[in-house]
């Protein structure tokens, strides 16, 4: 079995920097399945004597590249009106769709590329055939290497249905693991709430995943409803056990759409919670302030009288009359704390 490059995958910040080797790298996996779980990695000139009858033929393609549009225009043989959905430029929403005995699906995998935010999700465009199934992404994307050791070491899928079945399942572990990391930022979290520890270094990153769930929720909705439509469709290379695992993809989608609501509705309490407990100090500490003015004010009217500049001032002649002054201050603060006291207002 011919070893499958995946390394082209992995070093696209390096073909990135070079435009000219970028220029010749439009093909990432260009994989004949063997029917036994491993398959047989093409070149280009292999890959255009390609027939159906050779295997099942697995492309992987970078959209980023303009070597892409021109193999799918030029060589591909596919529709102008599927061409058009598949290269157009702006990044189409999820959806499954019908096309004689082929399927046109556009699925949203989790970002793992390094620097990248996991809610930023990555468009992959899938074209599905009996004999053949091509994908398209313009960033890189870790499920299609996953795929790609898979069938090196010989596990991987053996039909178009198989792979359409692995893209899935691969591509919601993947979104099961980040919905996974931020469950457990929010549990992390509501340990610290109820230990009461320092409410200010907790709403900022409790409103940032209820960004990042509100973030994945927009794309994962539609995707939803397209992957309940896959094990509906009728092809011919969909048997029922694909259809199957299909309809198990479907409901692991449901499942995470709900555990992405139930995870927004938490964070929503917790920050409820949060800005409770900060109001609540807030109002205790205003209410503190108020009972010590409420002490000093009478004081400071005192000072403010004794400090006018008129005859008759007591004990102004007095060799002690400023220690007197000040105890008898302190006397008169110390009746009003008790008198405060005992009507509990603090």
């Amino acid at each position: 079995m011919t070893e499958t490059p995946f390394a082209q995958e992995e070093n696209h910040d390096e073909i990135m920097a070079d435009p000219l080797m970028h220029e010749r790298e439009w093909l990432l996996y260009a994989i004949v399945l063997d029917g036994e779980g491993g398959g047989k990695s093409l070149d280009e000139s292999e890959l255009n004597q390609w027939k159906p009858e050779d295997g099942t033929l697995w492309l992987h393609l970078d959209l980023s590249v303009e070597g892409t549009h021109d193999w799918m225009l030029n060589c591909s043989h596919i529709d102008p009106l599927v061409l058009e959905a598949l290269l157009e430029d702006e990044e189409p929403r999820p959806r499954c769709m019908p096309y004689g005995d082929n399927l046109l699906l556009f699925l949203r995998a989790i970002n793992l590329n390094p620097g990248e935010e996991p809610d930023d999700m990555i468009s992959l465009r899938i074209w599905c055939e009996k004999n053949r199934i091509i994908t398209l992404r313009e960033t890189p994307l870790s499920t299609m290497r996953e795929i790609d050791r898979k069938l090196m070491t010989g596990v991987g899928p053996k039909t178009t249905g198989e792979m359409l079945d692995e893209v899935c399942s691969t591509t919601l572990d993947r979104i099961v693991a980040a919905v996974a990391d931020v469950e457990c930022l929010i549990d992390n979290i509501e340990d610290k709430i109820v230990d009461e520890d320092d409410d200010d270094d907790m709403m900022a990153p409790l409103s940032e995943a209820r960004r990042k769930l509100s973030e994945m929720r927009r794309y994962l909705s539609p995707q939803r409803d397209a992957m309940e439509m896959l094990p509906r469709q009728l092809m011919s290379w969909l048997d029922k056990e694909i259809q199957y695992q299909l309809r198990e993809n479907a409901n692991r989608m449901l499942r995470i759409i709900e555990d992405i609501d139930s995870l927004r509705e938490r964070a929503s309490i917790n920050m409820d919670e949060l800005s409770s407990q900060l109001r609540e100090e807030t109002q205790e500490n205003m209410y503190m302030l108020s009972v010590l003015a409420a002490i000093f004010i009478p004081l400071t009217f005192i000072t403010g009288l004794l400090g006018m500049n008129v005859g008759g001032i007591p004990f102004a002649e007095h060799e002690h009359g400023f220690l007197i002054v000040t105890g008898l201050m302190f006397l008169f603060g110390v009746i009003l704390m008790i008198i405060f006291k005992r009507l509990k207002w603090y």
